[in-house]
């Protein structure tokens, strides 16, 4: 008599041969997040009213808001919440305490306007950029005060003399090497840790020959309205052509030292989307925030080398829908959080 064992084996072995017995799935390792294998995919998780109609906007590594007030001489302040939009405190600038201790000669006769026209904050530390503007803004100061994360005063720093006589500072941000970078309208200009000038970037010289010009020949009006720096010191801005409800903007990549590189659209899909924001994560992953005339946004990202990974789409009902401040910031968790001038923040999450 035949072993049943071997029988039932033997059956066993005829179905796998025919194909009658279901293939099990292949397990998949779980790989984490790194510099080649990156987040795609975001949830919103939340979205904070936090009635404060402030302008330049930031947030700290712990993912802690940070708003300021535009040019409100009696209200010109910092206000900072935390992750979920409660009230944690708020300090007003030394300029507008008016205190003469050496380290900003204010004119006597008042500013033609002032603002503060940035805010950035790294692990340590609480930046902000003051502009004031002088003669109908034919002359221009500047200068960045230094706060802790809590407000207190640090130091303030001058930038070089005459480096922005016509224009003030606008935007700033940090490499990891720990230089600063300050945009304004049409340079940029780059300081060591210890704020001593480095060097001078001026996009718009003719001699760049690399933006294009209109049918009129006539060179549209150019300006510098973002900037990030990636791991390798490379300069990207994002550069905004003609009138502000045209989609004419993009982003130009520029060395250390100042030459053109490339020059980008970074656009997946809807070419009409207006761009509001750039960010970039640690991994040089970039980050690009647009707005289309239905009052769509439209968050997309990019490698360095500016290969589309993935985008999402949201909705906001606000009239203003395109302004100078909308802004995008990205915690070390890489959450995203976008800010509307009214004062509301949204944040989108990767997906766990």
């Amino acid at each position: 008599m035949v072993n049943k064992y071997l029988l039932i084996l033997c059956f066993i072995l005829c179905f796998i041969l025919t194909g009658c017995l279901p293939k099990q799935p292949i397990a998949t390792p779980t790989v984490k997040p790194s510099a080649t294998s990156q987040i795609k995919d975001y949830v919103c998780t939340g979205e904070y009213d936090l009635k404060y109609e402030g302008h330049s906007f930031t947030v700290d590594y712990k993912g802690n808001f940070y708003l300021t007030k535009y040019a409100n001489k009696s209200r010109m302040n910092i206000k900072k919440y935390n992750s979920q939009g409660k009230y944690i405190t708020s300090w007003i600038p030394e300029i507008k305490k008016r205190k003469k201790n050496g380290w900003f000669s204010e004119k006597k006769e008042l500013p033609h306007s002032e603002q503060i026209s940035d805010i950035f904050a790294d692990n340590e530390s609480f930046y902000l950029i003051y502009g004031a503007s002088y003669n109908n803004y034919r002359e221009c100061l500047g200068h960045i005060e230094k706060f802790d994360l809590n407000g207190n005063f640090i130091t303030a720093i001058k930038p070089e003399k005459d480096s922005y006589m016509g224009d003030s500072p606008g935007y700033i941000t940090k490499d990891k090497n720990g230089n600063f970078y300050l945009a304004s309208h049409r340079h940029i200009e780059k300081y060591d840790t210890n704020w001593k000038l480095q060097s001078i970037l001026y996009p718009f010289e003719q001699k760049q020959k690399w933006y294009k010009k209109k049918k009129s020949n006539l060179q549209p009006i150019s300006g510098i309205d973002d900037l990030i720096v990636d791991s390798q010191g490379y300069i990207h801005i994002l550069i905004k052509n003609g009138d502000i409800m045209e989609p004419y903007s993009h982003v130009a990549k520029f060395d250390s030292s100042g030459n053109f590189l490339m020059n980008r659209r970074f656009s997946e899909g809807n070419d009409y989307f207006y761009l509001c924001a750039i960010e970039i994560d640690s991994d040089d992953i970039i980050y690009v925030l647009g707005v289309n005339y239905d009052k769509k946004y439209r968050i997309q990202k990019f490698d360095s080398s500016g290969n589309f990974i993935t985008g999402w789409n949201f909705e906001r009902t606000e009239n203003m829908f395109i302004s100078r401040y909308t802004d995008m910031k990205i915690d070390t968790k890489r959450n995203v959080y976008i800010f509307f001038v009214k004062g509301t923040i949204k944040k989108f999450s990767p997906k766990q």
